[in-house]
């Protein structure tokens, strides 16, 4: 009986805009269940779309199919994913069905009580095999649509806020500074974190509902909250100059009542300017960083970085 190899990645959509890859999740692989599919119910799930096929699964149901497992292995940092099944799984390349463990979920933010594990089903799937010189090979990459992936993590206490800082002027990302979110509340506002944005503007955020949820007030707070927090954003430099500061009523527009992932683009009028007179050095940038941009001259000679993993630890002599 030949090898069949069986690669592929997942990632999971915070939005459209948005994704993760699903790393240190548990891909399993099963058997039909014979007794109650017969062929016209496997054809129809095998070329049904994955996003119509998606289910959660409770406890009773995953119970249930561990005598069908195939083979199972755990994704990489990318969310990549490789079997090799044949004979000593008892397998020739029939359809299976393809799921996912999670003992918890991508960037979920440390804290609370463990979460229990779940599993979700994404499709029957009959791979186009490809013969080759060591067997078979078949591939599937697929990204969780948004709406279920979202719910998803909800169940894990994840939530996450992906975002983008461009200029206003001419959209150009703006890289290197600190976003703030908070959640308004009745008597002090909650902090939700902080993230600095990359290269090309982006940032990402990831708390739990113990950041906004909270016990000063009763059964009306709670209802108020249910659907999650109201956030409203400050942007500063990593020296601490405001950017872009919110008005708390800010949050209260639709776009901005979060649920589990909530995705927002903001921008910057403008960038504080040196002040004049100030002594600039002769040259412009240092190996990859540029000088004028990516150097935060309040924070050279502390050993501090500017979000990216380098750092300057003394001054730099003109």
């Amino acid at each position: 009986m030949p090898d069949y190899r069986f690669q592929g990645s997942l990632c999971g959509y915070l939005c459209d805009e948005c994704s993760e890859p699903l790393s240190d999740v548990r891909v399993r692989l099963y058997r039909l269940d014979r007794k109650t599919v017969n062929e016209t119910q496997l054809v129809q799930r095998a070329v049904a779309q994955p996003k119509n096929t998606l289910v959660l699964l409770d406890q009773q149901s995953v119970d249930a199919k561990a005598s069908r497992l195939i083979a199972e292995v755990d994704t990489n940092e990318k969310g990549g994913f490789s079997f090799l099944i044949g004979d000593r799984q008892k397998y020739a390349g029939e359809a299976f069905e393809i799921d996912v463990y999670c003992g918890t979920v991508p960037h979920r933010k440390p804290g609370g009580k463990n979460p229990t594990p779940r599993q979700f089903s994404i499709t029957t799937l009959q791979p186009q095999w490809r013969e080759t010189d060591q067997g078979f090979w078949g591939g599937f990459d697929y990204c969780i649509p948004y709406r279920f992936w979202c719910d998803f993590r909800r169940l894990f206490g994840a939530w996450v806020i992906c975002g983008d800082v461009d200029l206003c002027a001419n959209d150009q990302p703006l890289g290197g500074v600190r976003v703030f979110a908070y959640d308004v509340q009745f008597i002090q506002d909650a902090p939700l974190g902080s993230a600095v944005t990359d290269g090309s503007g982006k940032f990402r955020i990831d708390y739990t509902p113990a950041d906004f949820e909270t016990a000063l007030f009763s059964t009306l707070e709670y209802e108020l909250f249910a659907s999650g927090p109201d956030v409203y954003f400050r942007i500063e430099t990593l020296s601490g100059t405001p950017l872009l500061v919110e008005p708390r009523s800010r949050a209260h527009s639709p776009d901005r009542d979060a649920g589990p992932c909530l995705c927002v683009e903001l921008c910057v009028v403008k960038v504080p300017q040196r002040p004049p007179n100030t002594l600039l050095s002769d040259f412009t940038s240092l190996g990859g960083c540029n000088f004028l941009t990516d150097v935060d001259s309040a924070i050279v000679g502390t050993g501090l970085t500017l979000g990216d993993g380098r750092a300057f630890y003394i001054t730099v002599t003109n």
